[in-house]
């Protein structure tokens, strides 16, 4: 496709546009006891800052893909990211609690642009099994996020106050809306994938909904997801109570298991090139159930123990790693003609699927670790499930 590539743009900054998502809803985390006592609220309410933030890409996701169908994928990104770094400065400046929420969700309006408008614009410019690796190495780029973004916000909120952490999320904004201006192409219509302009959002939707294929990665993607939703609602908790570790401690841990995602979807982008996609993503999902009866057998059995954690997370991160770029090329592949409306509407249903198994663990969580961890294998073994809706249709 000579045309598509010449307008292929860099995947280093498509990669820094997907990141900025989720390194604007993981910065704030470190702060939100500073967050709670700046604004004289209690801790439960300092979460609505993250419930916040996850409706924002909820909602934005599928409407920044159908838009990016319509009237183009240059426009929108460059309007979301805008968006994203006034809303940044809002939140900055936000002088009470209601307002800073607010903010919250604008930026994440902005932000949801990132990841459904990148995966769109690979489809754009990428053949089937071509969009399967470039989305494998930005994969790996939106790694570096959940490493850097507490360590960042960690080091802002104690020297400058929690609310510093939106300076730097306004900073990294401006720097990516520059820097797509300058750089970014239009690629919509380029290629093979010509958009029926004809096509309503809704009749969309429909075949999107009713597509074996599409929700088969759909569901692989958002039980993926469920694992990690389910343990970081009570992650923090279960590590000072069961294993006496503080809340930095976690942090450390956690952001070195954001270093073995990045290894996992490194392997995904070279496993793409060696064998089938289709026996990738099956592998990877049946690591993934193997991974998490682990923890929830150990959780049983043995208690709570660092090593009978950490080494079942290790190997759901590591099959995380292959399974989540993989599967969400599956949804765009799979329609390239609206690819934008498909990743779009795949991000938000994975995202409202993934969130409420962090809302069940939370109340599944009594001071047991074990009921916590089946639903982590439950979701796990779901994820290898939906895999068979899947079959006999190759990613690339």
């Amino acid at each position: 496709m000579p045309d598509a590539e010449a307008a292929r743009p860099s995947l280093v900054l498509l990669s820094l546009a997907s990141s900025l998502s989720p390194f604007g809803m993981i910065v704030v985390v470190p702060t939100l006891a500073a967050m709670a006592a700046a604004f004289g609220i209690d801790n439960g309410e300092a979460q609505y800052l993250i419930a916040a933030y996850l409706f924002g890409l909820g909602v934005g996701q599928p409407l920044a893909g159908a838009l990016s169908d319509r009237i183009g994928r240059r426009p929108v990104m460059l309007a979301g990211f805008a968006l994203f770094t006034l809303a940044s400065l809002g939140c900055l400046f936000s002088p009470t609690y209601p307002a800073l929420v607010l903010m919250r969700i604008l930026q994440a309006l902005g932000a949801s642009v990132g990841t459904v408008g990148s995966r769109a614009i690979v489809r754009d410019t990428h053949d089937a099994l071509g969009a399967v690796r470039a989305l494998a190495w930005i994969g790996a780029a939106m790694g570096v996020a959940p490493v850097v973004g507490p360590a960042v916000g960690g080091l802002l909120g104690a020297s400058a106050g929690p609310t510093s952490v939106f300076g730097a999320s306004a900073v990294l904004g401006f720097v990516v809306t520059i820097a797509l201006g300058m750089h970014l192409p239009e690629t919509r219509g380029t290629g093979a994938t010509t958009r029926r302009q004809t096509t309503s959002w809704l009749v969309s939707y429909r075949e999107l909904l009713g597509s074996r294929v599409f929700m088969g990665y759909t569901l692989m993607y958002a039980f993926t997801q469920g694992c990690f939703f389910a343990f970081l609602a009570v992650g923090a908790i279960v590590f000072q109570e069961h294993l006496g570790l503080g809340q930095q401690q976690f942090g450390l841990i956690w952001s070195s298991m954001g270093l073995v995602y990045i290894a996992g979807a490194t392997m995904g982008a070279r496993l793409s090139s060696g064998i089938s996609v289709s026996k990738a993503l099956r592998w990877a999902a049946l690591g993934a159930a193997a991974a998490g009866i682990a923890l929830a057998l150990a959780a049983s059995a043995l208690g709570v123990s660092l090593a009978g954690l950490m080494l079942p997370l290790a190997g759901l991160m590591l099959t995380a790693g292959i399974t989540t770029p993989l599967s969400t090329a599956g949804t765009v592949n799979h329609r390239p003609d609206i690819a934008g409306t498909a990743s779009g509407l795949s991000s938000s249903l994975a995202l409202v699927t993934s969130g409420s198994f962090s809302i069940i663990a939370g109340q599944l969580y009594d001071g047991s670790f074990a009921p916590v961890a089946w639903m982590i294998a439950a979701s796990a073994t779901l994820s290898a499930c939906a895999w068979w809706m899947t079959r006999g249709q190759p990613v690339g």
